[in-house]
């Protein structure tokens, strides 16, 4: 079967991964083209992967006729612009999270891909691929624990580089919390009630730890903590409750090691080594729908319906009270998902 032809835009560390994962670890794909504003980090991209194609302007990318389907991995305020500039080409696209930085710039690309009458769109939520993940997921799912009762995040990172608003702490970080609620609980979210820990006291607009409760439409709840200095490593965990049990991920992969009356564990030190696999499994996966006709991971609904979970958690964050979501029935082309 022949390869599929992908640009990729952004060529920082998400999409120098991207790229090298869809170089070394999918053989049906191919890398033709890379952007970014950066041209000295590109070119060094494009000779590693062999790409013949490199650009200052993603539009360009996009347009190019030897690209057949794009990897978006710039800034996330390029996020939907860029997809829909795919949408009009065409062009099957992977965008990585957020898929806007707001609700209403989400709404566009639905409006857009639904407007093409076809599904072009996939997200970047690799944890639908992380293995640990997966298996929760399938117990749940199995019904063996009795209708799913409560949903609980937990997300650390080990530093921040910079003080980070509250804003893009829940659009850039959170998101993905968001998003494993959801699709763990098969449910949608009906309101959002979040605290947060600023950074420092002189700057209440910025948060290192963030709280948020969750209520579903058919009464479960659910609870994500996400810290953004938790000095000690990057680690992510889902427990799901049920009825008669509960499951939990087991993600650390080190050995346990036992030395001096002591017991500890090697954590990550990022998401690129904690998701190393789910990256490799959601390319190859994303290139397989692609031969067989559309994407069917994580859509551009999924997308905008985490935003719009998103925008009330920042609501609620700032005004200090609940906050409902009002999530609509999503088109038709959405409830297809395979």
């Amino acid at each position: 079967m022949k390869r599929i032809q992908i640009g990729v835009i952004g060529t920082g560390g998400m999409g120098t991964r991207h790229v090298q994962n869809l170089t070394h670890k999918v053989t049906s794909a191919q890398v033709v083209a890379v952007m970014d504003v950066d041209g000295r980090k590109m070119q060094a991209v494009a000779a590693a992967c062999g790409a013949t194609h490199t650009f200052a302007d993603g539009n360009e990318l996009i347009n190019h006729p030897d690209v057949e389907a794009v990897l978006i991995a710039a800034p996330d305020r390029f996020h939907a612009q860029l997809t829909r500039t795919c949408i009009t080409a065409g062009k099957p696209v992977l965008c990585e999270k957020p898929l806007a930085t707001n609700a209403s710039q989400a709404y566009q690309v639905i409006e857009a891909e639904v407007a093409s009458g076809q599904r072009l769109v996939q997200l970047g939520f690799m944890r639908e691929y992380d293995p640990a993940h997966v298996k929760v997921k399938q117990i749940i799912a199995s019904g063996d624990l009795g209708k799913a009762l409560a949903f609980r995040g937990s997300h650390s990172n080990p530093t921040i580089e910079h003080l980070r608003p509250i804003e893009d702490v829940i659009t850039n970080s959170v998101i993905h919390d968001i998003h494993s609620a959801r699709w763990m609980m098969d449910e949608e979210i009906e309101s959002v009630y979040t605290n947060y820990v600023p950074s420092t006291p002189e700057r209440p607009d910025t948060a290192r730890l963030v709280l948020v409760q969750l209520r579903y439409r058919n009464g479960s709840v659910g609870h994500i903590h996400f810290n953004s200095e938790a000095g000690y490593g990057y680690e992510v965990d889902v427990e799901m409750t049920g009825e008669t049990g509960s499951v939990h991920t087991n993600s650390l992969d080190s050995a346990l090691v036992s030395h001096k009356n002591q017991r500890a564990q090697w954590v990550e030190e990022d998401h690129l080594q904690r998701f190393e696999s789910a990256f490799i499994i959601e390319a190859r996966e994303w290139v397989r729908a692609l031969q067989q006709g559309a994407p069917s991971g994580p859509s551009a609904w999924d997308g905008y319906v985490s935003i719009l979970v998103a925008d009330a958690c920042i609501e609620s964050a700032k005004s200090g009270r609940p906050v409902a979501v009002q999530v609509p029935d999503p088109p038709d082309i959405y409830t297809r998902r395979a």
